[in-house]
């Protein structure tokens, strides 16, 4: 992958569904000196599962254990009970406390970068994933770090179609082995119609300056290449749980003129070797990227024995430090956003 010729490094964004969604707001926060702005389709709080109370616990203080507290409290992807009881949702006080700290250790970038961030929340109505409460807990986070409207917006699908867990697109039109899905199912691609585009809506509410109308052919106005993600990381570490392919999007416009960058992120079970090209290709975020110089980096999980799922790390499979600058993955996201943008690795 090499750099862009007219790179634009003051408007870096981020954004992400489901476990891609606790993977930008995660990134947004520990690189907050780089990223702008983050869109954050069902995900949950920085450090979501540090801090969940066991319920079966005589002393309060004690920790649910990770893996339970991603499964059964950020989200409930294997119900809302924990052996009976239902566990208290996260508090922002806690993810402030962690962030404070991780940035007192210097382990990841001062908070008071994210005042001045764009940030565009959405939660689908039908959505039983990930609970109603833990993105109000990433709202609020959010709004004691200094972020608050207009800059703050929080959609909870109130007007629209009721979606369910997946990523809202107006109308899917490419090619794709799976059934079409509509806005109320929870089944792979997880692209889902709604008649209204979540890329749209936040690459607009990132971007919100002269943003001009999609293009009718991205794949006309924009070329959608593969680059060797292994140079980012250590494909020997299995733990890292990273794919050797990533995707790039970029505009032709962009050999001549001043490109932003966007990461997205997909969700679990949603890489290329999951739904194959669907998520990097048909969730729209090429279609509003081609007329508005927004390159999009698309980087990819894999499978591995702590994360069967291809999931992106918010629970820590990869290591403790996984919500810090020096987690394996968000280091290597970092790297690769560094290379777009000509910036030597810190």
């Amino acid at each position: 992958m090499s750099s862009l010729s007219h790179p634009d490094r003051t408007a870096v964004t981020v954004s992400g569904l489901s476990s891609g969604g606790f993977f930008a707001h995660q990134f947004h926060v520990a690189f907050s000196s780089l990223v702008k702005g983050a869109g954050i389709i069902a995900g949950g709080p920085y450090g979501c599962v540090e801090h969940i109370p066991d319920p079966w616990s005589p002393v309060w203080s004690i920790p649910l254990d990770r893996v339970s507290a991603a499964v059964v409290v950020c989200t409930h992807y294997y119900g809302d009970l924990y052996y009976g009881l239902r566990p208290d949702p996260p508090k922002a006080e806690d993810s402030l406390n962690l962030i404070r700290e991780a940035a007192s250790q210097g382990q990841i970038d001062h908070p008071s970068n994210l005042v001045a961030s764009r940030v565009w929340l959405f939660h689908g109505k039908d959505d039983a994933i990930v609970p109603l409460p833990v993105m109000e807990t990433l709202r609020r986070l959010y709004d004691r770090l200094g972020v608050h409207e207009p800059n703050l917006q929080f959609d909870r699908n109130q007007n629209e179609t009721a979606a369910n867990h997946g990523m809202p697109v107006n109308r899917f039109t490419g090619e794709s082995k799976f059934p079409l899905r509509s806005c109320g199912q929870h089944e792979p691609p997880f692209v889902i119609q709604c008649g209204y585009e979540a890329a749209e809506m936040l690459l607009r509410h990132l971007y919100p300056e002269r943003f001009k109308p999609a293009s009718g052919d991205p794949h006309r106005d924009g070329t959608l290449l593969a680059f060797d993600q292994s140079e980012f990381f250590d494909p020997a570490d299995e733990s890292v749980s990273l794919h050797g392919v990533g995707y790039l999007y970029v505009p032709t416009s962009c050999a001549a003129e001043q490109c932003r960058v966007h990461v997205a992120l997909h969700g679990c079970n949603q890489n290329v070797d999951s739904v194959y090209d669907d998520f990097i290709r048909d969730v729209g975020y090429n279609r509003w990227a081609a007329n508005n110089n927004i390159v999009v980096l698309y980087p990819q999980t894999k499978a591995s024995a702590a994360n069967p799922n291809r999931c992106w790390d918010f629970w820590g499979y990869s290591g403790s430090n996984y919500y810090t600058r020096n987690g394996p993955q968000m280091r290597a996201v970092k790297a690769m956003t560094d290379r777009l943008i000509g910036q030597s690795r810190q």
